[in-house]
């Protein structure tokens, strides 16, 4: 196929015998290039002016207008083989618009592939300075009230309020929504508030989903999961290993079969080096699921095609095909054997 192409004159041609190319992988959890998150002085609540009750509902941020590149950052997320990441505000219960970006070292006009990608929801109330809520319970009232406060919203024809969060919050609901789980019974909780206001959630899970396997199958959801596997435990001496809980030795050893399991059990996943204290080590970690049962086919699919396909970009990024943004990288050998360099 290959003889018979024309290849255009300014063309530089490598021979890549024995290389492999890769579509760029995706992550769909990142804050990359955005400012860092800043506590709030009690004197600004609630926020001054048409806005909503509630500081941990900002239903307007918008990341792209915060999106800011950063090159050491940028240079280590590419060193493990990503692209383009879908980046938000890591902060309050609503969070508003999330952008997707290349991670390229051009100006940002030429690095927004998608100016608003998808919606970001929690249960984590961030650096609002109200009081409420001060409880789980609490933080899922108040997002559930949100909903049915933007439903009274958008009905009531006859109201004489306007309210930018709650208009911002209905024009959300026109793109994917991720809720921020962290956890196998936030995951859980996610679902049920989903089910309840008729949307689909991606959740991002907290790499203990296979404790619940069954219950998070059911959820017949799409999970973006990351790969944080717990550091050994240190039990050396007696009195250490005799603080350490049977819990925690057991997560530490089933943490990197999690993502075989969902395999396994046909859940739905993207990959993300979200929760990585150290970003360097998500190769390695990738092998290290591989090696507990993961397969290779899916763990490709889960860092490309799927990501894409979670929020409607397939067409721009995740393939390797005529028409796609030039977002790949090539590797010495297969990218999941231990010693392949990109």
């Amino acid at each position: 196929a290959v003889e018979k192409l024309d290849v255009p004159k300014d063309a530089i041609t490598t021979d890549l015998k024995g290389k492999h190319i890769y579509p760029a992988f995706i992550d769909l959890y990142s804050d990359y290039g955005m400012p860092e998150v800043k506590r709030h002085d009690y004197t600004d609540a609630p926020k001054k002016g048409a806005y909503g009750w509630n500081q941990a509902i900002k239903s307007e941020l918008e990341a792209q207008k915060l999106f800011l590149h950063n090159s050491q950052k940028a240079d280590e997320l590419r060193k493990q083989g990503f692209g383009a990441v879908l980046t938000v505000q890591k902060d309050g219960i609503v969070r508003g618009s999330g952008t997707f970006v290349n991670l390229n070292d051009t100006k940002e006009n030429e690095s927004v592939i998608k100016d608003k990608a998808a919606a970001f929801y929690s249960l984590n109330k961030g650096t609002s300075p109200q009081d409420y809520p001060s409880s789980l319970m609490g933080a899922v009232a108040l997002l559930r009230q949100t909903y049915y406060d933007a439903i009274w919203y958008k009905a009531n024809a006859n109201k004489t309020e306007y309210n930018i969060t709650l208009d911002a919050f209905n024009k959300l609901q026109e793109l994917p929504s991720i809720f921020e789980g962290n956890d196998k019974y936030n995951d859980l909780r996610g679902k049920k508030i989903a089910d309840e206001f008729k949307v689909n959630y991606i959740i991002k899970g907290g790499g203990n989903e296979y404790q619940r396997l069954y219950d998070i199958q059911a959820m017949n959801s799409k999970f973006i999961i990351p790969v944080n596997f717990p550091d050994a435990i240190d039990v050396e001496d007696p009195y250490d290993a005799e603080q350490a809980s049977l819990a925690d030795l057991k997560h530490w050893e089933m943490a990197p079969a999690n993502l075989a399991m969902l395999e396994k059990n046909f859940v739905q996943f993207c990959i993300t080096t979200s929760d990585l204290k150290d970003k360097s080590v998500f190769l390695k970690n990738i092998r290290k699921a591989i090696a507990y049962g993961l397969s290779e086919k899916t763990a490709l699919r889960a860092l490309t095609y799927t990501p894409a396909n979670f929020i409607g970009v397939q067409d721009k990024v995740g393939s390797l095909k005529q028409g796609m943004l030039a977002n790949f990288f090539i590797s010495s050998k297969s990218i999941f054997e231990e010693d392949a360099i990109i």
